[in-house]
């Protein structure tokens, strides 16, 4: 299986991290816990300079709470829903850049279903069977199939997911990427994100809000007989994406959550454990581990675009000091930058700066709300991918808050070129 984008924090915010942290937590660090960090720094590898930064990093987010603290915990797949849609204060760059894309009245309005029958006969006269059974399940859904339409849907429609052939590629991936989710924007909070994990669980620590992980509830998916477990270990397979640590807690009322932890984890509560179908599992399991995604990753450490803002505001200005920031903005992200900063080793600092130099040739623009929504739909299109069934995706998001929309993106997938090159890639299409 090709990686296609794990977030993947580094071997030394698995280790040095824990013993600096732990002795935070004890107080003042004594001339005995400095002789001990010494021996673990020598240990791991790490040279004294290296030392002195991941410190000066811990302890910024530790003691300054640069990292993001909460009570409440963070569903990334509800960001963009719960920002009002009121500008914040200029910051002097167009971090905040959502302006409506101006609309022509010259030109009429597609009827939307005539598009999707059309489609149908484009597909059918193409011999490209996948094709016409993912746009007859838009139709058949909107109730407005033909007979012919619901026919072909009827006849091929899986009672559970398809078994896929092959993982998808980086390249695959490129088409499963929402087309409104800007790739320089992902890039740098990709470089960013193991920095901004290390803050969070400092910052955790200090105020002692660090979700704690019984090892007990930690699961195998080779060994684990729980079918939430598996189907996680199989989406992870199938989207080319390592599986994380999996913790089983029944008695948590969360369906999944994401862990900040030294890897991240998943725990999965009661609502997943029992009344699930295999394609239920498939479509809830796509979505959740698409935000492991290194771009995606950040979204599960901030509560709101505001705090989503001061991160790639603090990247920016490290990956280009020269950038123009207002004076307040600037101190206002001093502190997420200097606990970022330390913890860039020198291939990531050039990595962020090659990227925050992509994004102002660019234009400097970017839409922080726009682009975790078209993240969120970009983790829809993955679930769907897998489960194979519109109807089973569309009754998941039934409840949840801009239902409507996320029912839309999802029906203008599966009618997309995009779905059946996927379905194909997979080896999970259609066949004659």
């Amino acid at each position: 299986m090709e990686d296609t984008g794990s977030f993947l924090p580094g071997d030394f915010e698995r280790q040095y991290e824990d013993l600096f942290a732990e002795a935070l937590a004890e107080g003042e660090i004594t001339s005995q816990e400095r002789h001990r960090l010494d021996l673990a720094a020598s240990a791991l590898g790490l040279d004294a300079d290296r030392v002195r930064r991941l410190e000066n990093a811990l302890l910024n987010a530790y003691e300054a709470h640069a990292a993001i603290t909460l009570v409440e915990r963070v569903d990334p797949s509800s960001l963009a829903d719960i920002e009002p849609h009121t500008r914040r204060p200029d910051s002097g760059m167009d971090v905040d850049d959502d302006r409506p894309t101006p609309v022509s009245f010259l030109a009429p309005i597609p009827d939307e279903n005539a598009v999707l029958h059309e489609r149908f006969e484009t597909c059918g006269r193409a011999k490209d069977l996948d094709g016409q059974f993912c746009t007859a399940a838009v139709l058949v859904r909107r109730k407005q199939a033909t007979r012919a339409e619901t026919r072909l849907f009827e006849a091929h429609r899986a009672q559970i997911p398809s078994r896929p052939a092959r993982s998808l590629t980086t390249e695959a991936w490129g088409r499963l990427f929402h087309p409104d989710e800007e790739r320089t924007t992902g890039d740098v909070f990709a470089v960013i994100a193991s920095a901004a994990l290390l803050g969070r669980i400092s910052a955790m620590r200090r105020d002692r809000s660090l979700p704690v992980l019984d090892p007990e509830k930690k699961h195998e998916p080779h060994s684990s007989t729980i079918s939430a477990v598996r189907a996680i270990a199989w989406a992870a397979a199938t989207l080319g994406l390592r599986t994380p640590p999996i913790f089983v807690d029944a008695a948590e009322p969360l369906s999944f959550e994401i862990v900040p932890a030294l890897p991240p984890a998943i725990r999965v509560g009661g609502p997943m454990l029992s009344g699930q179908s295999a394609t239920q599992l498939a479509f809830h399991c796509g979505r959740q581990l698409t935000w492991l995604r290194e771009e995606h990753f950040v979204c599960t450490l901030v509560p709101s675009i505001a705090y989503l803002e001061e991160v790639f505001l603090a990247a920016m200005s490290i990956g280009a000091p020269h950038v123009e920031l207002l004076p307040e903005v600037r101190a206002r992200i001093a502190l997420v930058a200097e606990a970022i900063m330390p913890v860039l080793d020198e291939p990531r600092l050039a990595r962020l700066q090659q990227q925050v130099a992509k994004f102002i040739a660019q234009g400097g623009r970017t839409s922080l709300r726009r682009w975790a929504q078209a993240a969120e739909w970009t983790a829809l299109r993955a679930g769907l991918l897998l489960c194979g069934d519109l109807q089973t995706a569309c009754d998941a998001v039934t409840g949840e808050a801009n239902a409507q929309d996320r029912v839309r993106e999802l029906e203008r997938f599966w009618a997309s070129e995009d779905a059946t090159f996927l379905r194909h890639e997979l080896g999970t299409a259609v066949a004659t």
